[in-house]
């Protein structure tokens, strides 16, 4: 079908890959890991270091994209896999639909040699599901692009990889990107992602891959520079759909949520959640309330997700509790969530919350279970997942820290990238060959196992040897009535190092920094509390939602300090 896309080799060199799977044997058989309900016990945790350990590491496939599509379409092949919307209606593929489907996409891709990068810039469709799921039985590479990016950005993540082709759809504003992206890749193939829809059968294209063949570039996010290419091998992305959802979702389970499949939360723990579990997924192209509501009696949903504040605007849909009737379990995460929030969910729907813990390195860490307490949910990121083991590490000694004392998070898990994308030294930054990742995230776990976070390693606060944890102060801000967001940055200061200050979001226009201080005098040590404020409308924000720190902290510096 494509004749144009020409013939590719793989970018990286064969003796550095072989390298990271060496590495990724001794991550996954590292750790001795039992028991979902409690974290394993060891002379390291009876010594009070702070190392935990999820369960059942047995429980960790180790099936290729196409097996695991072989797998259900016999098993399952009569049972809906993926729905959608279609004007008025609700369409759907089966199992059996889903392979076929996948496999004419793959049919018009093979072309392509095993390795070379496939770019995708489209939010959510079915087509993307198809795309995704054929890169993988070709043993190619997905690089898939943030639609809220710039040109620039665009165009720096297409230079990084190099594809051989560019498939685009629509950005989150229904905006074609055809054009676009012609332009920032001028010598490279671009293809209509919707030209996918509808094929022709084809004859048999899966290929049999290795589980540990690179599938996904993930780029970061980008908070202090151009983002990184975290390169998810498919044993990576299988399980961390798998393991995020083995104990909640099973073959009658329904899930809806509109996280892209730009981002490992839509290409790994929604897709291959349910793909692994035999459960069925709706493809939201974006967030819209009255549609989420509609869509979710029409498919009996059982599982929904979000941030808070989408499913903050769900529940006070008048029509939430008719069309959520069969709701069992709602996800949460990327930001702060209420113990509010979560009895409202258990509440007026019934349902039981969890939220989960990844990042782009790893995308499954953590995540909370069913019944946990709402305080608990709402204070720490749950457990380590099954078949992972976390340990909190001082980042200046190296040296394995105590309950409840506060380091670097650094993980041992199957779901561990394989490296940066071409960027072997800053690979070798974060994972050093000890079998553990170098998260960058600051937490501490407690005698039970929990995890809480607290923030980037680069984001820490020093004031007079005294190291403060912006999440820390921004989460004690956040219970104030009139606060709905804040940022907080340490400024430069010749007497303490670094002085605290916060850009605040509120919707009392009479609200001054002076109330906040006296405010937080009750709920944080004196040398946490900001001294300088700014009101802000908006926080800046990276195309994938984190805040611009860099940002905040360059509008923050002419700013006075207040009084006290």
């Amino acid at each position: 079908m494509y004749s144009t896309i020409p013939n590719t080799i793989p970018k990286w060199p064969t003796k550095w890959l072989d390298m990271m799977r060496t590495w990724k044997s001794a991550v996954t058989t590292g750790d001795d890991a039992r028991g979902r309900e409690n974290t394993v016990t060891d002379t390291r945790t009876e010594a009070g270091l702070a190392y935990a350990t999820g369960a059942e590491a047995d429980a960790v496939l180790t099936e290729s994209v196409t097996q695991v599509i072989r797998r259900q379409a016999a098993a399952h092949g009569d049972r809906a896999a993926v729905r959608w919307r279609d004007g008025a209606e609700v369409k759907s593929l089966t199992y059996r639909e889903l392979a076929e489907a996948v496999n004419a996409v793959a049919h018009s891709l093979s072309g392509l040699e095993p390795g070379s990068r496939v770019g995708v810039w489209s939010r959510n469709s079915i087509e993307f599901v198809l795309l995704e799921l054929a890169i993988g039985t070709r043993g190619l590479m997905m690089c898939a692009l943030n639609t809220a990016w710039t040109d620039a950005e665009a165009a720096y993540a297409v230079d990084m990889v190099g594809p051989s082709v560019v498939f685009t759809g629509y950005d989150g504003l229904g905006r074609p990107l055809e054009d676009r992206a012609r332009q920032l890749a001028a010598d490279i193939p671009v293809v209509d992602i919707a030209s996918l829809s509808g094929l022709a059968p084809a004859p048999e294209s899966f290929l049999d891959v290795d589980p540990q063949t690179p599938y996904i570039v993930q780029f970061t996010s980008g908070t202090t520079g151009f983002p990184k290419g975290a390169m998810i091998s498919q044993h990576a992305a299988v399980n961390g759909g798998w393991l995020r959802l083995q104990h909640s979702a099973g073959t009658e389970d329904v899930s809806l949520n509109a996280v892209p499949l730009h981002h490992v939360g839509g290409a790994v723990s929604i897709v291959f959640g349910a793909l692994t579990t035999g459960s069925a997924f709706v493809v939201l192209s974006k967030f819209d309330v009255d549609e989420f509501i509609w869509l979710l009696g029409e498919v009996g949903g059982t599982h929904f997700g979000g941030v808070p504040i989408m499913v903050e605007r769900l529940l006070n849909h008048p029509d939430v509790r008719s069309k959520g009737r069969d709701v069992k379990v709602v996800g949460l995460g990327g930001a702060d969530i209420s113990p509010f929030l979560i009895r409202r969910v258990n509440d007026e729907l019934g349902a039981d919350v969890i939220t989960t813990y990844g990042q782009s390195e790893c995308p499954f860490i953590a995540n909370s279970v069913e019944g946990d307490d709402p305080d608990l949910i709402a204070t720490t990121a749950g457990r380590p997942g099954d078949a992972t083991t976390l340990r909190i590490v001082d980042p200046g000694t190296g040296e394995v820290l105590k309950f409840g004392e506060t380091g670097e998070i650094q993980i041992s898990s199957p779901m561990v990238m394989l490296g940066y994308y071409g960027d072997p030294e800053r690979t070798a930054e974060v994972l050093p060959g000890d079998g553990f990742l170098r998260s960058g995230d600051l937490g501490s776990i407690d005698e039970h196992g929990y995890l809480r976070i607290h923030g980037r390693i680069r984001e820490v606060i020093i004031r007079g040897g005294e190291n403060i944890y912006p999440a820390e102060v921004e989460a004690a801000l956040s219970t104030h009535p009139d606060v709905t967001g804040s940022a907080v940055v340490g400024l430069s200061d010749p007497s303490w190092g670094e002085t605290v200050a916060a850009s605040v979001i509120s919707t009392n226009p009479e609200l001054t920094g002076a109330d906040l201080e006296e405010y937080l005098e009750q709920r944080l040590a004196h040398f946490k509390i900001p001294r300088t404020w700014r009101f802000v409308a908006e926080l800046p924000m990276t195309a994938s939602g984190k805040i611009r720190r860099v940002e905040v902290k360059a509008g923050m510096n002419h700013r006075a300090p207040s009084a006290g």
